[in-house]
Parts: C-alpha cells; sequence; structure tokens
C-alpha cells in the first residue's frame, strides 16, 4: 500500500512531462514553419523589454520626485534620443540594408568599418555634450548641467548598447537581443528602485545608473558572443563614403521628421516650465507602450522589407507593407479607442492625482502614435527600395507644420498645444510619405513591365 501511494505521484507527472515536452516540440515546429511570425513575435517581446524599462523609469521618476524633476529627466533623455537616432540613421540603417549584399569576409570587413564608424560618431558625441555645458550655463539653465556631465560617462555606454542592439536585429540574432535588454532592464530598475529608496535619486544619479546598465549588459554580450569582424583600414573611407551615401537622407530624415517630439520637449521647458514638460513627458511615456509593438515590428520590418524587395519586387514589398500596415491600424486604433473612453484615469492611476486634466492630450498623442505607424511603415518601404532620400519631403512638411502649429499653440495651451502640434505633423507626414511610395512603386512596375515585353518580342 505505502509503495502504490508513492509510486502514484509519479505516474501522473509522466504524462504532464511528456505534455510539456509536447507543447515545446510544437511551439519549436511552428517557429520553423513560419520563421518570419516567430522572429516579429521575439522582437515585439523584445520591444515590451525595452519600452517596460523606459516606462517604469519614468514612473519611478514621476512617483519618488516633482513634475519639475520629472521634466527635467525628459529633457536630459531627449538629448540621448536624438544621439541614438542619429546613430541609427547614419550607422546602422545602411548597414542593415547593405549587409545583405554581402557575404564572408567582405561582410566581416564591412562590419569592421561600421564599427569604426560607431566609435568615432561617439566622440564627436562627447564633443557636442561638453559644448553644451557652457552654453546651458550661460542661458542660465544650470538645473540640466548635472545631466549632461552623468551622459559625458552614460553617452557612449548608451550608443554602445544601442548599436549592438541594432546589429544583432540586421543579423536577425532577436534573442541575443532579448538577452541584452533584460539585462539592461534588470540592473537599470534595480539600481533606481534602491536609489529611490535611500532618497538619493538625482538627476546626475538616475544618467549614471542607465550608463552602468548599458556597460554592464555590453561587456557580457561581448564576452558571451564576440563579434565576427575584420578592420580592413583601407576600406574604412570607401565603406563610410558607401553608407553616408545611403545614412544623409536617412539622418536628414531623422532630424526633421522623427525629432518632432524632442523639439516639444525643448519649446515647453524654455516658453513654458519644467513641470509642463514633466506633464507632456508622462503623457508621451503612456501612448508610448505602443513601441512595444511599433518598433518591434520596426526591428523586423526594416530587413524583411529589403529582402522583399531585393527577392520578388514590387509586388512582394507591397504584400509586406500591406500586411503590416492593416495590423498596426488595428492595433494603434484601438488605442486610439481605449484612450477616448477613459480620458485621464490612466495618467492619474500610473503617476498620481497632479496628472489630471490630461485626457485630451492623451488623445492628441494616441492619434499621432497611430499615424505615425502608418508612415513608419511607408518609409521603410522606401528604405527597401533604397530612395531615403524620398522621405526628405514628407519631413519638410512634417516639421514646418508641427513648428508652426507649436508657435500658435504652445504658450496659450502648453502640453496640450503640443500633442496637437505633433498630431498636425503626424497626418502630413503620414499623407505625403504615402503618396511617395505609391509613386515610385508605380514607375517600379511600369519599369519592370517595359523591360519585359521586348525581351517577349525578340
Amino acid at each position: 500500500m505505502n509503495v502504490d501511494v508513492m509510486e502514484q505521484p509519479e505516474a501522473c507527472q509522466q504524462p504532464r512531462v511528456e505534455s510539456g515536452t509536447w507543447i515545446a516540440a510544437r511551439i519549436r515546429q511552428l517557429m520553423q514553419r513560419f520563421p518570419s511570425a516567430s522572429q516579429g513575435l521575439l522582437s515585439i517581446f523584445d520591444q515590451a523589454v525595452v519600452s517596460g524599462t523606459g516606462f517604469t523609469t519614468a514612473v519611478i521618476i514621476g512617483r519618488m520626485t516633482s513634475r519639475d524633476e520629472l521634466g527635467l529627466y525628459y529633457v536630459v533623455l531627449s538629448l540621448v534620443l536624438i544621439c541614438s537616432g542619429i546613430q541609427e540613421q547614419v550607422i546602422a540603417a545602411p548597414y542593415i540594408v547593405y549587409s545583405k549584399r554581402r557575404r564572408g569576409r567582405e561582410l566581416a570587413e564591412y562590419y569592421g568599418s561600421t564599427w569604426w564608424h560607431h566609435f568615432v560618431l561617439t566622440v564627436v558625441v562627447l564633443a557636442v555634450l561638453m559644448a553644451a555645458i557652457p552654453a546651458l550655463t550661460l542661458i542660465g539653465r544650470t538645473d540640466i548641467v548635472p545631466g549632461i556631465w552623468a551622459l559625458l560617462g552614460a553617452g557612449p555606454l548608451w550608443l554602445l548598447r544601442d548599436a549592438i542592439r541594432r546589429f544583432n536585429y540586421a543579423h536577425l540574432h532577436v534573442r541575443s537581443a532579448i538577452v541584452l535588454d533584460v539585462i539592461v532592464a534588470v540592473v537599470q530598475l534595480g539600481g533606481l528602485a534602491l536609489l529611490g529608496y535611500f532618497g538619493m535619486l538625482s538627476l546626475f544619479a538616475i544618467y549614471a545608473m542607465m550608463g552602468a546598465a548599458c556597460g554592464i549588459a555590453s561587456v557580457g554580450w561581448y564576452l558571451s558572443a564576440p563579434p565576427r569582424v575584420r578592420l580592413n583600414r583601407t576600406r574604412l573611407m570607401s565603406d563610410w563614403r558607401n553608407n553616408w551615401a545611403f545614412g544623409k537622407w536617412a539622418v536628414r530624415t531623422f532630424l526633421l521628421g522623427n525629432t518632432t517630439p524632442y523639439i516639444m520637449v525643448w519649446l515647453l521647458a524654455l516658453s513654458v516650465g519644467a513641470a509642463a514638460t514633466g506633464v507632456l513627458g508622462a503623457c508621451t511615456t503612456l501612448i508610448g507602450i505602443t513601441n512595444i509593438l511599433l518598433s518591434g515590428v520596426a526591428n523586423v520590418l526594416t530587413p524583411q522589407a529589403a529582402h522583399a524587395y531585393a527577392s520578388g519586387g514590387a509586388g512582394d514589398l507591397r504584400r509586406v507593407l500591406g500586411r503590416t500596415a492593416v495590423f498596426l491600424a488595428l492595433a494603434l486604433g484601438s488605442l486610439v479607442l481605449l484612450v477616448t473612453l477613459t480620458g485621464d484615469r490612466l495618467a492619474v492611476f500610473v503617476f498620481g492625482a497632479q496628472y489630471q486634466g490630461t485626457g485630451p492630450i492623451l488623445i492628441a498623442l494616441a492619434f499621432a502614435a497611430l499615424l505615425n505607424s502608418i508612415g513608419m511603415v511607408v518609409g521603410n518601404g522606401l528604405w527597401a527600395i533604397d530612395q531615403p532620400r524620398a522621405n526628405f519631403l514628407a519631413d519638410v512638411c512634417c516639421i514646418s507644420v508641427t513648428l508652426a502649429v507649436a508657435a500658435a499653440l504652445v504658450f496659450p495651451l502648453g502640453a496640450l498645444g503640443a500633442a496637437l502640434a505633433s498630431l498636425a505633423g503626424a497626418f502630413v507626414a503620414a499623407v505625403v510619405r504615402t503618396f511617395t511610395l505609391i509613386r515610385y512603386l508605380d514607375r517600379d512596375v511600369v519599369a519592370s513591365a517595359n523591360a519585359v515585353h521586348p525581351a517577349v518580342s525578340t
């Protein structure tokens, strides 16, 4: 009898183990059968980690400090994100596209050149930050200076982690990117929580901890999976010229079209005050939850779109972009509906009662996120056909409309005026970008048809 009692749990556990093994095997089969979908899901999960880290960081600062301190955090963060965006457009974006056209030793040497370009750009960023310290002191914004001092150490580590992450996605090593971002999340959030607990959560300490998290994760990545690079000095300038031919248009697109939120942060900080900047930053953080989906999809869409056009032409590219656009429109449209129905309840729940009355700001930013998602899909299509300069007109229209609306609305309406200006710019950019891509793809179809007909006639 005793033996039966002891053996019965083992008999019950065996089917559970077999069931778990079957489920794991089934998941692996599905991932092998649908590699694009599995990469997309992993990318979305990774972006959830990144966005969740940024979101929780803002909540810790917002809960443990004042709206002014949160506003200063966003002002300094805007500098970090601008530098990171420039790095992505000048260094990572050309590599994502052109690495697909290289193999073996040529790819390793190109990879080495790209890393060299990254470190040169990092030195340039440090020089700009050094120049910003006396400039901010002269205009009386000494409250921002401690954050800039912290960036002199944390900035290079942030950019290094960002470059590693981008290159992992270029090679479709999504799991490596996930491990990197999880390490950053654990160290950063744990460190900030400890600083807050001991009452040491200053602007300098915040960015010092963020830099330390990026440094630890980057060292761990290098020790576990050293990059396969070859440094060929004779290729450094030729690879740079090749990348710059693409990157100069991509960075212009970024500076004109993607820096709008950062411009709004600085306009509010200089014209209204840090408290209004904190309100806009809190609302932007809440709507920024969409980056879990948007950036996750973009990380995989960029190489997929480039591959679709290279292998199947305009037809395959249209299908990839169309499916992605419909998916994002449905997902972000649901967010717009949710924010419209709930108003400021989400902001009050997350950041506290001092953020009451932010419902209209959230609604405007939610609509802007929806339009930006469409613009992102179309912009990736223009990158895929090697026409990054075609984004330029849309970005000129975007920033022109945004600044015009901001000049009229920011001072009287504060954070709401900045949100409405962002919405107006996003709408114009999405429309112009979409019509530009349609025109280029129609030309491509006509050119292909003209190339086929003479061949058939001969």
